[in-house]
């Protein structure tokens, strides 16, 4: 009795049964948890948005610049301190509208089930945690926007380790596949 085999040419990603291509996979139904977790990764880039303008009304006060003058190891002019204070300002804007537009594209890689996206969002969310050490230094707004900015991102990481949200990502890395080794599928 002899074997019916596949094809010499095959680069299906699934195997055959019989000589018939496997059916191709349904796309996995994303589940409340990471539609969830999407939504805090966005809230937490809109609280970063606000806080842009909260910091540099801080950086710009009197509080900020006599700090700067106490910690400075050597002699500080007014013209020095204005143009430290300009540097870190841009500086500040700069990263801040970069790493906002990293948190959207991250947030929006997670909702299409990319679990790189996942793994960098929880990244994301662990060094956040370091920012607590800067509560004491700005004000009790910036210290609610700080804890917020920090909360948020690690509540969507929880969220999107939740065995839903597993499967989800592992489903749509699996249909991902499918489609790409069957484009006639």
């Amino acid at each position: 009795m002899s074997e019916q085999q596949p094809p010499a040419n095959n680069y299906s990603y699934n195997a055959y049964a019989g000589n018939q291509p496997a059916a191709a996979p349904a796309a996995p139904v994303r589940p409340k948890q990471v539609d969830l977790g999407f939504w805090l990764l966005i809230a937490a880039a809109v609280v970063s948005a606000i806080s842009i303008p909260v910091t540099l009304s801080w950086m710009n006060s009197d509080d900020f610049r006599n700090s700067l003058v106490e910690t400075s190891a050597v002699a500080i002019s007014a013209s020095e301190l204005d143009a430290v204070i300009a540097f870190s300002t841009a500086l500040s804007i700069f990263f801040a509208v970069v790493s906002i537009a990293v948190a959207v594209l991250v947030a929006l890689f997670v909702r299409k089930g990319y679990n790189w996206a996942r793994i960098v969002a929880t990244v994301f969310a662990v060094l956040g945690l370091f920012g607590l050490a800067n509560l004491t230094t700005a004000g009790s707004l910036m210290a609610v926007l700080t804890v917020l900015g920090i909360l948020l991102p690690v509540a969507a990481v929880i969220m999107l380790w939740m065995k839903p949200s597993t499967e989800y990502f592992n489903g749509s890395k699996a249909y991902r596949q499918f489609k790409k080794y069957n484009p006639g599928a």
